[in-house]
């Protein structure tokens, strides 16, 4: 029984700006019918104003569910502008998350620059990030100090294809001798590249930066899950030793995890592949 007065009563609290109208109407009805005047014989009177009782009734009912629809459009008015406020909080926090993504990618990529300038890297040399989504390497940060050489290319790599793939799957890769990539058209060069692990000889063909010296380097992360790969490449054989780089990057290794670590801004949509 309390549960259904209780449900009755919120009813009723929902209801309230319909049940005043319909209550006004019925008062309008009163009184222009004179409903109000009706008279009967009870509890032993002749003339027992009914219509009277019921004309106060209705006015008392009116007047109790007119202050509590006048209570209801309150609430509904803060629901509304805390909504709307709640709604702008929430731009304000994406255009916040978008502002310390753009900030943490040009600190993550000037600390690439730093690593640069430890190995004395020239305008033949770049360090790339590829960090793994959805089993696809995706490019996560990039520097050199020849701006041709930053340009970003494809969204995403295969994990199985090339140097990256072998430096993830090995946990490193070095190799500095690869032939001229003009020769013979380039098939000289992708039969070098494609011995050491399989590549498609079309994107081999379409790489802007056909670099003759490679050290891939695995980033494991705090969980000791494989996480990312480090490219460092030359236009140049022979460019760099093989330990000079491994010595740098311990220094920094750990640095380098948090920011890789941190970079969870891609996601990946099977219409669209690997996206922002």
């Amino acid at each position: 029984m309390r549960i259904k007065l209780h449900n009755f009563i919120d009813w009723c609290y929902n209801k309230a700006q319909y049940i005043t109208a319909i209550i006004l109407i019925v008062l309008t009805i009163i009184d222009i019918s004179d409903l109000n005047e009706w008279k009967i014989k009870a509890f032993e009177i002749e003339n027992f104003p009914i219509g009277k009782i019921f004309y106060y009734i209705s006015v008392i009912i009116a007047f109790v569910f007119g202050i509590i629809a006048i209570q209801s459009a309150k609430e509904i008015e803060k629901l509304e502008k805390d909504n709307e406020d709640k709604g702008k909080k929430i731009v304000d926090l994406e255009e916040a998350i978008n502002s310390i993504v753009k900030d943490t990618d040009d600190l993550f990529n000037s600390y690439l620059k730093l690593l640069i300038q430890n190995l004395n890297f020239s305008h033949n040399e770049r360090i790339s990030v590829y960090k793994v989504v959805e089993n696809k390497f995706v490019l996560i940060g990039r520097a050199s100090t020849n701006p041709n050489l930053s340009k970003k290319g494809r969204n995403n790599y295969p994990t199985d294809e090339g140097f990256i793939g072998k430096g993830w799957e090995e946990g490193s890769f070095f190799i500095d001798n690869l032939p001229d990539p003009t020769h013979r058209n380039g098939q000289t060069y992708y039969n070098s590249v494609s011995r050491i692990n399989k590549i498609p000889k079309e994107i081999v063909d379409n790489i802007n930066m056909k670099s003759r010296t490679y050290y891939i380097h695995r980033i494991d992360g705090f969980d000791n899950n494989p996480k990312a790969v480090l490219v460092f490449e030359s236009l140049s054989n022979n460019a760099f030793e093989e330990n000079d780089v491994r010595s740098v990057i311990e220094d920094v290794e750990q640095p380098l995890t948090m920011f890789i670590e941190k970079n969870n801004k891609y996601k990946y949509s099977q219409q669209n592949g690997i996206e922002l």
